[in-house]
C-alpha cells in the first residue's frame, strides 16, 4: 500500500542583486527621489488658467504678488476683480482694516487700479477652513450678480495654488469653470525648497493638506453661508461698539469732560443676538401736528410723528412710533433718519431705567429693519448734565428686549 506525502513548503530559486546591482538600484532610487523633490513643488504650484474676464486674487498674498497680479490683470484684458480675505487678528488694534482683503485694496490703488474691487472676506467667527470659506464668500458674490459669466481664474502664490483651486471647486461645484495661476513664492527657491526651513515647512504642510482635502474634506456649503452671514452681522455690531468706545476715549472727539474721560472704562452690552434684528411693517402717518418733545431738562426740541412700526417679537404684537426731528430735517447727516425712543421690561434691572433709543434711515418701502442690537443709551444715562428726550408713553413695550446697550454703571 503506497504512502501519501503532504509537503507544506518547497524550494524555489531566489535571485538577489549583486553588490553592483544594489549600487545601481540605490542610485536609481536616489535620482527618482531627487527629481520628485522638484516635482512636488510644481505639482502643488499648478498653473492652469481658463479663458475668463474675472480674476479672483487671494488677499493674503504678499504685496509683490499684488503688483504682479495687477499687471497680469491688465495684460490679459480682465474686466472684474474679486479680492478674498481673512480677518486681521495680529494687529487689529493698530490696523484700520478688518481683513486682508480690505488691506489689499489700498495696495491695488497704489499700483494704479481704481475700478471696483469686489471684496469676498470672511468674518472673525470662522477660525478653520478659511480658504474654503473665502471661496464660499466669492460664491455669494456670484450669486448676487447673476449676469457674471460662470468662469474665473484664481491668482494664488506658490504651493498654496492647488489646494486653493480644490477648495473653490468644492464651493462652486461643476457649473463653474475654474482656472488657477500660481505666482512664484520668493521666500524660497522652488528647485531647492528642502534647503530652507521655510520651503520645507510650506511644501510639507501643503502636501499633507492637499491629500487631506482630496480624501477627507466634505464641507456643508449652506452651513458655511449661514455662518458667514451671521458672523458678518455680529462683526458689524462689535465694530460699531468699538468705534463708539474709541470716540468716547479720545480727547479730540469725546463728549466726556476730562474727569469723566479719566474715569471711563467702556460701555456694557448684551451679546449680539440676530433674533432681535427684525423685519417690521412701516406705516407712514405725518398727519399729527408738530410738537415739542419733553426732555430731562427745560429743553424742548421740535418733533413730528412720521410713522408707526408694527412687529412681532417673542410671540407678542408690538408697535413703536417713529419721530422726525424737525430741527434737523434738512441736515445732511441727521435729516434722513428717524428717532425711535423706547422702554421695555429690562429697564427695571439690566438697562437704563429711563429707556433707550434706536435710529433708522427713513424707509422708502413699507418694510423696515429694526435692530435692537443697535439700541443705545441716551447721554443722560452716563451723566445727568445732559438733556435727553423722554420716552413717550406710546413707546413703552410690555416685553423684555435683552439686546443692545445695558447700564453704564
Amino acid at each position: 500500500m503506497s504512502q501519501i506525502k503532504f509537503n507544506l513548503v518547497k524550494k524555489k530559486q531566489c535571485i538577489r542583486p549583486t553588490w553592483l546591482g544594489w549600487i545601481v538600484i540605490l542610485i536609481t532610487l536616489a535620482v527618482i527621489f531627487r527629481l520628485s523633490l522638484v516635482g512636488i513643488y510644481y505639482f502643488l504650484a499648478v498653473n492652469k488658467p481658463v479663458n475668463s474676464k474675472t480674476l479672483v486674487l487671494e488677499g493674503s498674498v504678499p504685496t509683490y504678488v499684488v503688483k504682479d497680479a495687477l499687471a497680469y490683470y491688465n495684460q490679459n484684458g480682465y474686466e472684474r476683480l474679486i479680492v478674498t480675505g481673512i480677518p486681521i487678528v495680529n494687529y487689529e488694534f493698530i490696523s484700520p482694516f478688518k481683513s486682508t482683503a480690505q488691506a489689499t485694496i489700498p495696495a491695488l490703488k497704489h499700483y494704479g487700479y481704481f475700478d471696483t474691487a469686489y471684496v469676498a472676506d470672511i468674518p472673525t467667527n470662522i477660525l478653520i477652513d478659511r480658504t474654503y470659506n473665502t471661496a464660499v464668500a466669492s460664491r455669494i458674490l456670484f450669486d448676487e450678480n447673476k449676469s457674471w459669466p460662470k468662469n474665473f481664474n484664481i491668482y494664488s502664490v506658490g504651493v498654496h495654488a492647488r489646494r486653493s483651486k480644490m477648495m473653490f471647486k468644492k464651493a462652486f461645484g461643476s457649473d463653474y469653470e475654474i482656472g488657477i495661476i500660481a505666482h512664484r513664492d520668493r521666500s524660497f527657491a522652488p528647485n531647492h525648497w528642502w534647503k530652507s526651513s521655510k520651503g520645507f515647512r510650506n511644501i510639507s504642510n501643503e502636501f499633507v493638506a492637499t491629500l487631506y482635502v482630496s480624501m477627507f474634506f466634505h464641507p456643508d456649503y449652506f452651513m458655511s453661508v449661514k455662518k458667514i452671514e451671521e458672523g458678518r452681522y455680529t462683526d458689524k455690531i462689535y465694530y460699531s461698539r468699538e468705534e463708539k468706545y474709541l470716540k468716547f476715549s479720545d480727547s479730540t472727539s469725546s463728549p466726556f469732560n476730562t474727569k469723566e474721560r479719566e474715569a471711563f472704562q467702556g460701555f456694557n452690552y448684551f451679546a449680539p443676538n440676530i433674533d432681535y434684528r427684525i423685519k417690521a411693517q412701516f406705516v407712514v402717518d405725518t398727519t399729527a401736528p408738530v410738537f415739542s418733545m419733553k426732555t430731562t431738562t427745560k429743553r424742548t426740541p421740535t418733533y413730528r410723528t412720521y410713522g408707526f412700526i408694527d412687529f412681532i417679537i417673542n410671540d407678542t404684537n408690538c408697535r413703536l412710533t417713529a419721530f422726525q426731528n424737525m430741527d434737523y430735517k434738512n441736515d445732511s447727516v441727521y435729516g434722513g433718519t428717524l428717532f425711535i425712543p423706547f422702554k421695555d421690561l429690562t429697564n427695571t434691572g439690566t438697562t437704563y431705567m429711563a429707556g433707550r433709543y434706536i435710529d433708522i434711515p427713513i424707509p422708502d418701502t413699507n418694510i423696515v429693519l429694526l435692530d435692537f442690537n443697535e439700541a443705545y443709551n441716551p447721554y443722560c444715562a452716563y451723566y445727568e448734565r445732559w438733556s435727553c428726550p423722554v420716552v413717550p408713553p406710546e413707546n413703552h413695550l410690555e416685553i423684555a428686549i435683552p439686546a443692545g446697550e445695558t447700564k453704564f454703571k
